[in-house]
């Protein structure tokens, strides 16, 4: 087995086991880099934790507040302040955005070196490439509408609900506090889920920036609990351009988990992929070398 395919499995294994298991900070696979990694996704964690607990406060807080101003105010009439104002001044997106761009953004650079090293030490990695940055900027965004969607979406079908049963003002504070939209479970999940984002994103950016990798290779490699997808399966082993698109059931996609895919095929998804290297590429001179790694930069950052 070649170092990059030693360095590629140790990785996949990881991100499995931040996928799959409680106490995978515990029991993971060595590999360059990884020291940095738990630290980082625990702080992200943390970090959307606290901006949950944040937001839901505030929503708590003015339902209570609007409530106390007048006993004869009805659950309706706080339904309309609640899509009204409550929503429309709510920060979480833009917070959420700043903290996962900065994920995003330490995880990938640390894969990235631990990748590109593994395929060729003479061409280390530098600096991402102003495609990824972009990418890292526009998914933040989109991941952090998604999220406070989610929420105000779940909070505005707990009120209408309350509505519908006749239930008091006590009740539907107490469902507000107890939305599993706003517990540390979510913030978990998105943390891990994110992992696998940038992980993804790592490969694709080490196959761009290392001269010799020619092409891209789909490895089907599905989650332990879930059911493989027949379309999936049929990927495994499909090789294209570094900087060509998979086609998978009508879908177009840079890579495993790529968000340009819909949730049906990225949403439990193991797969990743490999690198095809040319051995004549690899042997030129890391003169040579860094001279094609400088023109494909170019073109990533035009």
């Amino acid at each position: 087995m070649s170092m990059v395919d030693k360095l590629l499995k140790s990785l996949n294994d990881f991100i499995a086991k931040a996928e799959d298991e409680e106490d995978f900070l515990d029991d993971v696979p060595d590999f360059p880099g990884l020291e940095t990694l738990p630290a980082i996704i625990e702080d992200y964690e943390t970090a959307i934790a606290r901006l949950l607990r944040v937001q839901r406060k505030r929503f708590v807080d003015a339902f209570n507040g609007f409530v106390s101003k007048d006993d004869k105010q009805t659950l309706e009439s706080f339904l309309v302040f609640l899509r009204s104002d409550l929503f429309a001044s709510d920060s979480f997106a833009e917070e959420f955005g700043e903290e996962t761009a900065k994920f995003l953004q330490l995880t990938t650079e640390e894969l990235t070196k631990s990748i590109m090293e593994s395929i060729d030490r003479d061409i280390s990695f530098e600096i991402l490439s102003n495609s990824t940055v972009d990418w890292m900027q526009r998914w933040s965004g989109d991941l952090a509408d998604l999220m406070q969607l989610i929420t105000h979406t779940a909070l505005e079908n707990e009120v209408l609900q309350a509505i519908e049963l006749g239930e008091s003002i006590a009740d539907v504070e107490l469902r507000m506090k107890e939305l599993p939209q706003f517990d540390r479970k979510r913030a978990r999940a998105t943390a891990r889920t994110e992992i696998l984002t940038a992980s993804s994103r790592a490969h694709y950016e080490s196959f761009m920036q290392s001269p010799a990798v020619k092409g891209k290779r789909w490895k089907h490699s599905g989650a332990k609990k879930t059911n493989p997808r027949a379309t999936h399966i049929a990927m495994d082993g499909v090789v294209v351009p570094v900087d060509d698109h998979f086609l998978v059931d009508g879908e177009e996609g840079l890579y495993p988990r790529d968000p340009a895919f819909s949730a049906k095929n990225r949403v439990n998804c193991g797969c990743v992929i490999g690198p095809e290297v040319d051995e004549v590429i690899l042997g030129l001179s890391k003169e040579e070398k860094e001279s094609i790694r400088q023109e494909v930069l170019a073109e990533l950052n035009g």
